[in-house]
């Protein structure tokens, strides 16, 4: 008796704890199944295109049998499949993107998130527990992530920004690129798809056009590349082959109506001969290929009329409006350092330099306007550079150039100039004054023919003797009609 009584408090412990962990097994269990419940209902809603279907083929399988069933199963499939091959651009954005990014947000960054975090030496213990920074959003994209994160106190943005290269070979990305979001926030830029390798043909130019958004080509976003011309200089900066012609270009074909109706008149200085632009001399109110007295004059022109609108438009307006009456003068200079630090002739170059400072700073408001290339960007050449409200990086020979083009800070930033292949022309950075961010794009393929075809159908009729009361320009003329 004292045995069986002894051993009974130890039977009854046992059951006890039998029972617990049945329970607790039980609770798993089933918050378990509620959760695989859930995660599926918000799949079916998430992509109801995917969950009707079979929700349709269960019903019809619990109400009218299998082959039924099968019927609606088949035709389902069939239905996907041709909007698949039919219709890939709609399918793409509705069913298989929309699959890969809610895959991507979890296997790439949610889930290994505090592991990563840790091993790049962005956590901070805390009574002997990590600290790991909140990722509150994630933004996937065609081309690029945008990751916004929480700072834990005591970090800055210099912190992560150290680790961009890191971040870059942990996420499989091309380049990942850190900025500040706000007080205690980054934005972790994550480009994992180079979605510009492409050319991209020059559209045919389009009326209305705006004269505030001109389209020069794509943005790595997908979303058209669109410059200001009125009321800005732009300066284009790039190493030999790096694309400089086709921005210039695409922003002519861009303009090419306006030219056409006399709206805005294109002023061309190529010093290199003519090279790279007297194919479409047609399109062009004056053009000079030398840097002597031929471009002196232009440029002295130029300044008498940015002057004498100052004096009609003070009082009147802050920003001049083009017209076919007065026009916006568009000063295209390929080769900047032609014209100052290359220019041999003292006098010629003092006085070039002085007249580029004139319209420069005053010309943007009585629509004068410069767009500028360079080679290369080294201070003694674009003493000017801080003039151009717009600039446009292309491929660069070294990383300390980034900055004398973009601005300080430009390439931590994520404009990495110097890294562009040489196989991507027309391929480069815009920033533009009062921002901090630069945007990667790529400007329009322009080739001779597109040239031969604006220089054909958008050149602008010269006047008859009846309608100016003057001979004829003389056709050898090299100063162009609006000499």
């Amino acid at each position: 008796m004292v045995q069986s009584t002894a051993r009974t408090p130890t039977n009854n412990s046992n059951d006890d704890s039998t029972a617990e962990i049945v329970i607790v097994a039980v609770c798993r269990l089933a918050w378990f199944l509620v959760r695989c419940i859930l995660i599926l209902a918000w799949w079916a809603i998430l992509f109801p295109m995917v969950s009707l279907p079979i929700l349709a083929t269960v019903y019809v399988l619990i109400l009218h049998g299998w082959m039924p069933a099968m019927v609606v199963a088949v035709v389902s499939i069939v239905c996907l499949v041709l909007w698949r091959f039919v219709w890939p651009g709609s399918f793409r954005r509705l069913v298989s993107f929309r699959l890969w990014a809610r895959r991507r947000r979890h296997r790439v960054y949610r889930q290994p998130w505090a592991v990563l975090c840790a091993l790049h030496g962005l956590t901070t213990p805390l009574d002997g527990q990590p600290v790991v920074p909140r990722l509150r959003k994630t933004r996937i994209g065609h081309a690029a992530d945008e990751l916004l994160v929480q700072l834990i106190p005591g970090q800055t943005v210099a912190d992560w920004a150290t680790q961009s290269d890191a971040f870059a070979h942990s996420f499989s990305a091309n380049t990942v690129n850190v900025t500040a979001a706000g007080p205690g926030w980054v934005r972790i830029t994550v480009h994992h798809t180079d979605s510009l390798t492409a050319p991209i043909r020059v559209p045919t130019p389009s009326k209305p056009v705006n004269l505030e958004a001109i389209p020069v080509g794509v943005a790595e976003s997908g979303t058209p590349w669109l410059v200001r011309v009125l009321g800005r200089h732009l300066l284009i900066a790039g190493a030999t082959g790096s694309g400089k012609g086709s921005v210039v270009w695409s922003i002519l074909a861009g303009l090419a109506p306006l030219i056409r109706d006399g709206a805005v008149q294109t002023w061309v200085i190529d010093p290199k001969g003519g090279m790279e632009f007297g194919r479409g001399t047609a399109l062009f109110d004056r053009f000079a290929y030398d840097t002597s007295e031929q471009t002196l004059t232009m440029l002295r022109d130029a300044a008498t009329i940015l002057t004498e609108r100052a004096e009609r438009l003070r009082g009147v307006t802050r920003q001049h409006v083009p017209t076919t009456l007065e026009p916006l003068i568009l000063l295209v200079i390929d080769e900047l350092a032609s014209l100052t630090a290359y220019q041999t002739d003292r006098k010629i170059a003092a006085e070039i330099t002085q007249l580029l400072g004139v319209i420069l700073s005053q010309g943007r408001a009585v629509g004068v306007n410069v767009i500028g290339c360079v080679q290369d960007p080294a201070k003694d050449i674009v003493a000017m550079r801080q003039l151009f409200p717009t600039r446009i990086g292309l491929r660069l020979a070294e990383a300390t150039q980034v900055g004398m083009v973009l601005g300080a800070g430009a390439r931590e930033a994520g404009a990495l100039c110097d890294q562009i292949n040489d196989a991507l022309p027309g391929v480069g950075y815009i920033c533009e004054d009062g921002t901090t961010t630069v945007t990667r794009v790529r400007a329009f393929h322009v080739t001779d023919a597109d040239i031969d075809t604006l220089a054909a159908s958008y050149h602008r009729p010269l006047p008859t003797d009846e309608e100016n009361g003057a001979t004829p320009a003389d056709p050898d003329d090299t100063a162009g009609p609006g000499f």
